[in-house]
């Protein structure tokens, strides 16, 4: 059987398996609605992230066959907006002596009108399967139908080890290609002797590879294999993210602000930043749009299986970076496409919350919403207010996030939230202004909080029954002044 009938074979199977196993599915109240996530089964990193031809396409790692991880494919969504997202035919399947356990994460380029997508391809060397038991390369496919079906590339794999001594071939993964001048570059995840690295390789026609440098490692503190590499520019700098695996706070994803000369192949950064301050964000990708804005997508993880639901993961709502006025930190924020779904608005002006009532305000409920709340700093004397969101009647079960006037501390507490692990979580702000703005999207089980206009974001899925829908304002000692409040029901 040739190549091509083997990967469409492959792909039909895992398609009617996912449609037969739709048709036994019940429905889900915790299921994310106008956060992407998978029909039915497991998800994780998102790849191939391309605004092409006049349309934004998501790719992502798919178990087609369970909830838990594994047999890993490329599925497929894409959108007009960045919100409403398309359901699209597989696009990758392990069908080759290379890739037969899995075509892990990659990236896309377009090309001379096609769509090059570059992805590791993983074997698993051992009857177990073991960590470190694995072969991994760098392999292409091309499509010429607008992204939708795949043609894998007859010299695969394009890159089949580091070079001997820089990385290891059983941890090398997750290429990311861009364009610079006249030449194609990708960066690469890799580890040698536990201490994770991202290396640099540069193409003149998309096919042949050259290494070209060392442009980030570990000392030994941050983690022994650096996952999903991605470099690109805003302004004059160029960003650098990695996901470090072995660190203490794993899942962690970060970046560094700095540059990168092209000529030596050497990176010069700042300090190590942190993406999102949550429980569930890892891997996330970016592109650029039409409109010149960096767009980034992250991976919220969670196992279905052990949480009795037949689907697993979620993609946070896109996000557009931009670099705050010092130059040294990302400034982080929804995609504006998101007003788009918002229907019934509720506003209040100046309100006050006091120890005396923690006040919960009637029509402020819902597991589909929009909140933005302004607490004027200056006028308040509370010592600590927050939002208590996805709360029973008496705040038996809720998720509260929290605010500290004297540590300038936010705090996200998931200690009463059903299925939250009882984590809890405080991460310190940055300099205290007159205001601290807290935005809030709240999608069924996925919390995502916007902190000062994208300064710090936290990610979390939280299980809540159904019927714990209320939003509740609190202080503790004094009164906490709010200028504006306000909220949105959102609708897909």
């Amino acid at each position: 059987m040739n190549q091509v009938r083997k990967h469409i074979e492959a792909i039909q199977q895992a398609e009617q398996f996912v449609n037969e196993s739709l048709q036994h599915a019940v429905p889900d109240v915790h299921k994310p609605s106008y956060h992407a996530s998978p029909r039915i089964h497991w998800m994780n990193d998102p790849n191939g992230l391309i605004q092409y031809r006049g349309e934004y396409h998501l790719y992502y790692q798919h178990n087609p066959y369970s909830e838990e991880w594994g047999n890993i494919h490329w599925a497929h969504k894409k959108s007009k907006d960045l919100i409403h997202w398309e359901e699209l035919p597989i696009a990758l399947a392990p069908s080759e002596w290379y890739d037969k356990d899995g075509c892990f994460s990659g990236s896309s380029i377009e090309h001379e009108g096609k769509l090059y997508v570059y992805y590791t391809s993983n074997v698993f060397t051992s009857p177990q399967g073991l960590p470190d038991d694995l072969l991994q390369q760098q392999c292409l496919a091309i499509s010429e139908d607008g992204g939708i079906s795949f043609t894998k590339y007859e010299n695969n794999p394009i890159i089949e080890a580091p070079p001997a001594g820089i990385g290891q071939n059983n941890h090398f993964r997750d290429p990311k290609v861009w364009k610079h001048g006249d030449h194609w570059y990708m960066v690469l995840g890799t580890k040698k002797d536990d201490k994770g690295k991202v290396l640099l390789y540069r193409s003149h026609n998309l096919l042949e590879w050259e290494y070209v440098s060392v442009i980030a490692q570990s000392d030994g503190s941050m983690g022994y294999m650096y996952e999903c590499p991605d470099l690109f520019r805003i302004g004059e700098y160029d960003i650098l993210l990695i996901s470090p695996e072995g660190v203490r706070d794993y899942p962690l994803s970060g970046y560094y602000v700095g540059k990168l000369d092209y000529e030596t192949g050497t990176y010069t950064h700042g300090a190590f930043h942190v993406l999102d301050d949550g429980f569930h964000f890892y891997a996330p990708q970016t592109m650029e749009d039409h409109l010149g804005r960096r767009v980034l997508i992250g991976w919220m993880p969670m196992n279905g299986r052990k949480l009795g639901k037949s689907w697993s993961g979620a993609m946070t709502i896109p996000r557009v970076l931009t670099l705050d006025e010092h130059n040294e930190r990302l400034i982080i924020q929804p995609v504006e496409e998101l007003i788009k779904l918002r229907t019934q608005h509720i506003q209040h002006k100046q309100l006050i919350v006091d120890s005396s009532l923690e006040q919960a305000l009637p029509k402020l409920q819902g597991r589909r919403a929009e909140l933005k709340v302004a607490y004027n700093l200056t006028e308040s004397d509370a010592q600590e207010f927050g939002i208590s969101i996805l709360a029973s009647d008496q705040r038996e079960e809720e998720t509260v996030i929290r605010y500290s006037v004297s540590s300038n501390e936010l705090t996200l507490d998931c200690s009463k939230s059903y299925n939250g692990s009882d984590r809890v979580k405080s991460i310190m702000l940055g300099q205290a202004s007159d205001q601290l703005i807290l935005h809030l999207l709240i999608d069924h089980s996925v919390v995502e909080i916007y902190v000062n206009g994208g300064e710090r974001v936290l990610s979390c899925f939280v299980f809540p029954k159904e019927s714990s829908n209320h939003i509740h304002l609190f202080t503790s000692s004094g009164k906490a002044v709010i200028d504006s409040l306000d909220f949105w029901e959102l609708d897909v």
